[in-house]
């Protein structure tokens, strides 16, 4: 398990004398500058002195019920005003927030609520029938209350909580987020991340010189609060006292109506969200005034994409790369996106302050720069352990270091390329095959929106590079022009040897192939 805390009281200290975790965010801010905006929610606003007062009441209630240090209180609902409310009065509490995934099936969320045990979960009115179904098949019984219903049962339970600061010490080591993982190798594991590693993850974001805020800024929250990208990147705005703008979840119309109401300045997104905004009839470059920086993450982006984000939007681009597990510990940062160096232009860029990244074999033996091999990393910011399974969270560590299940390739500067999970290689006829190599090739032919490769069973090869693509219908692509462009790019043994045209991919929320689930729709299409 991860072995960093924060314990050195100058350290702790580094920035905001008052901001030692989570829980302190907002009592500095309102004691600072109480009526600056924390949160908007569309047509809705909350003060940093609001947002204080009522995680407050949040807090004094959850102690009230008993939980505390140790215990877990859940989240079931789009991005809201009120998942950031329950965090922080959770953090007050000592309790850990456990965002639950809304697009998850009710069957799947029993398990999941089950392993999380909460002590009490906060529910959207939209999903309050689901999930109490949900309840009714948990093992343990809890406590719900519903948000935005008639009458607010939430309002209703936080107008009975104590307005006064909750007078308790934040240890670094209470768990602060469980994060479920997406799953898509299996039943997703709870990551424990502790106010610690928030501690130092805010420290990294201050020394890196392309992650700097200013005053007024304004970022947008549009990645679903149960993802890194939503939760993790979102909280560095009220770190710095500024404002988030969300959006329930992603949707290009309501994006660009957050983007030009509130000034949004900064936006968080995976590259397919890009695409969508671009493609959007009413995108040009007034829509997009604000904005001064896009931070993405999920997978690299395309050049087309890249170029067209640059001159339409024209605002810096910072690619991120992590795990649920690890935070974010690359950066191609914004210089990078200006070099004509293809290599790094498809890698998710070096390391970023207090993480340290190494290629090991099977062995956990460091490799040659430039040969392919596990990607571990270590850094004070990865997290504590998966909830209820030492098992699983012995297996993802080696002698301190944190094992991503990536595999990659770093160069010498330091730049590193992710090339597949490794779960994911295709071994065709005895050579591996990295499908982000064969994706890579795929993006960069225009009419291509997306793609997926994976290794479908075959008699003569063991498997085929078999590649799935959305594309523009106006682009005339066929499998055979698609082939003959790979080829140009890559070896012949990684070309697609099938491709296949689809209307949709399965992806998770943020906008990832989720491979396995392709690799049992082709089956099924019997292809």
């Amino acid at each position: 398990m991860n072995q960093h805390s924060l314990s050195d009281p100058q350290l702790a200290n580094w920035r905001f004398d008052a901001i030692r975790n989570i829980a302190d965010i907002a009592p500095h801010w309102a004691a600072l500058s109480p009526d600056a905006i924390a949160l908007i929610d569309g047509d809705r606003r909350r003060s940093y002195a609001a947002f204080d007062e009522r995680s407050n009441r949040i807090a004094s209630q959850l102690m009230a019920l008993g939980a505390g240090p140790g215990s877990l209180v859940g989240y079931f609902g789009r991005n809201a005003i009120e998942f950031w409310e329950l965090w922080f009065g959770a953090s007050k509490a000592g309790c850990a927030l456990a965002p639950f995934n809304w697009r998850c099936a009710a069957a799947e969320l029993v398990q999941i609520v089950d392993n999380a045990k909460p002590a009490l979960v906060v529910v959207s009115a939209e999903f309050a029938d689901i999930f109490g179904q949900v309840r009714d098949g948990c093992a343990e019984a809890f406590p719900l209350v519903v948000f935005g219903g008639a009458p607010d049962a939430y309002e209703a339970w936080l107008a009975d909580g104590n307005p006064a600061r909750v007078d308790r010490d934040v240890a670094p080591d209470e768990v602060a987020l469980v994060s479920f993982t997406s799953g898509t190798t299996g039943l997703p594991k709870g990551v424990a991340t502790t106010q610690g590693n928030f501690a130092w993850s805010f420290l990294c974001t201050a020394l890196e010189p392309a992650l700097t805020w200013g005053e007024g800024d304004v970022m947008l929250m549009a990645m679903p609060n149960f993802h890194l990208g939503g939760s993790w990147l979102c909280i560095y705005a009220l770190l710095n006292g500024t404002t988030i703008s969300m959006v329930p979840q992603f949707d290009p119309d309501l994006c660009i109506d957050a983007i030009a109401r509130d000034r949004v300045s900064i936006a968080p997104m995976v590259p397919a969200a890009i695409q969508l905004l671009l493609d959007h009839p009413r995108a040009s470059p007034a829509a997009f005034a604000a904005l001064r920086s896009i931070i993405y993450f999920g997978s690299p982006i395309g050049a087309t994409t890249m170029m067209r984000a640059r001159e339409e939007i024209g605002c810096a681009l910072s690619q991120a790369y992590g795990t649920t597990e690890a935070n974010f510990v690359t950066l191609l940062r914004p210089e990078d996106h200006f070099t004509d160096d293809a290599a790094i232009l498809a890698s998710c860029g070096r390391a970023l302050p207090l993480c340290v990244l190494r290629i090991v074999d099977g062995e956990g033996r460091l490799v040659p720069a430039g040969t392919v091999g596990e990607v571990e990393a270590r850094t004070p910011m990865a997290f504590a352990g998966y909830l209820g399974r030492p098992d699983a969270t012995a297996e993802t560590w080696r002698d301190g270091w944190y094992r991503t299940g990536d595999l990659g390739r770093m160069d010498t500067a330091g730049y590193l390329t992710i090339v597949d999970r490794a779960k994911d290689m295709i071994i065709s006829g005895g050579e591996n095959v990295y499908s982000a190599e064969v994706e890579g090739a795929l993006g960069k032919l225009p009419g291509i929106r997306q793609c997926g490769v994976v290794g479908m069973p075959d008699a003569k090869w063991g498997e085929r590079v078999t590649a799935a693509v959305i594309v523009d219908p106006a682009a005339g692509l066929t499998d055979a022009t698609i082939i003959a462009h790979c080829r140009t790019l890559i070896a012949g043994y990684k070309v697609p040897k099938q491709v296949l045209f689809l209307d949709a991919l399965p992806q998770t929320p943020t906008g990832k192939v989720q491979k396995a689930a392709l690799r049992k729709l082709l089956a099924e299409s019997d292809v």
